[in-house]
């Protein structure tokens, strides 16, 4: 609906795998802010005004773990390693595990044969932390402030949601974070993002 694309087939959620994830990732911030939530308390009845919607999660760091694995995995499957005729999945899963888990692999099991994002991202399954962490930076420099700041979402939506996959996303999340060098989209862009780790996590205690 916002999406003002050249071409139906790159607007929305038709972009680059690396940053498809970003928008629903903001709007989990959103939904943890008070003075976004207090919009749906119109009597003013609910503690949620002032504390929002902040709820510990026990399987978030678990979580997080298992798509650190994933992503790691993702990268071996997509790897010359994959060529050799001795090759196994499920010894390449066990492997990881075993080497760089904080968990034993299961032996006997093959999880990864039933994981569709193994092959449907086809490598990029790191994009859900990568736009976590790029999400939690959006948030923090641009809406955290002041959430329901008109001229801030229309800037969002202006420069990053109406263009879908029609525009460079490096160049997007550049603009919409004052930074000529994120912009570039290199090598060095990419080292920044993974510096910047998750500042501000959706689900934890003491996090908005």
């Amino acid at each position: 609906m916002i999406g003002r694309t050249e071409y139906q087939n790159v607007a929305g959620t038709r972009c680059a795998t690396d940053f498809v994830e970003l928008p629903s990732i903001l709007m989990e911030h959103f939904l943890n802010s008070p003075a976004v939530l207090s919009l749906f308390d119109v009597d003013g009845s609910s503690t949620i005004r002032q504390i929002g919607n902040h709820h510990s999660d026990p399987c978030h760091s678990i979580d997080t773990y298992s798509q650190i694995l994933l992503a790691a995995i993702d990268q071996v499957y997509h790897s010359p390693t994959v060529l050799s005729q001795s090759f196994d999945s499920t010894s390449e899963l066990a492997e990881l595990h075993d080497k760089r888990g904080l968990l034993p692999h299961v032996h006997g099991t093959s999880f990864q044969t039933q994981f569709g994002h193994l092959f449907g991202y086809g490598a990029t399954y790191y994009s859900y932390l990568f736009d976590r962490a790029i999400a939690s930076r959006v948030w923090r420099q641009v809406f955290a402030a002041d959430p329901l700041n008109g001229e801030t979402g229309a800037k969002y939506k202006t420069e990053v949601l109406r263009y879908g996959g029609g525009k460079d996303p490096w160049k997007m999340v550049g603009t919409l974070l004052d930074d000529p060098k994120l912009a570039m989209g290199d090598a060095e862009a990419m080292r920044d993002v993974g510096q910047w780790k998750i500042q501000d996590e959706v689900g934890q205690p003491g996090r908005h």
